[in-house]
This record gives structure tokens, C-alpha cells and sequence, in this order.
């Protein structure tokens, strides 16, 4: 098992911090948008995260493309 990766912090206040901003931004643009509940953008973010879930599918393929590029 290898150990927890963690972010450097030069990424935490570059790209992390970017991409952060970028998300949460585009959240409070959609659900003035839709005029939806928080819970309905709670939901969301659940369901983008579960494609990194190491269970999941996507999280396996992208594993696999890693580890094996011609593949």
C-alpha cells in the first residue's frame, strides 16, 4: 500500500487553489441559474465525486491507462 499522496504547497496555492475557485464559482453560477436548493448542488458535487472513488469504474480505467499505456 503506498502512503497518502499530498500536495505540495506550491500546488495547494497554484493549481488547487485555482481549479477551487473555478468550481465554486461555476456552482454558484448554475444554481442562481436554476434557482436550486443547495442540496440539489450537494448532490451533485457527490456524484462528480464518486468517479474518483477507487471503486469506481472511471478510477479503475484510468488506473489501468497509467499503468498501461498501449494497453
Amino acid at each position: 500500500m503506498s502512503k497518502k499522496w499530498k500536495p505540495t504547497e506550491e500546488q495547494n496555492t497554484g493549481p488547487i487553489f485555482r481549479v477551487s475557485e473555478f468550481f465554486i464559482d461555476e456552482l454558484n453560477e448554475l444554481q442562481e441559474e436554476l434557482d436550486c436548493p443547495d442540496e440539489f448542488i450537494y448532490d451533485l458535487m457527490e456524484a462528480i465525486r464518486n468517479r474518483w472513488s477507487a471503486d469506481s469504474c472511471h478510477s479503475q480505467a484510468r488506473k489501468l491507462k497509467r499503468e498501461k499505456p498501449n494497453f
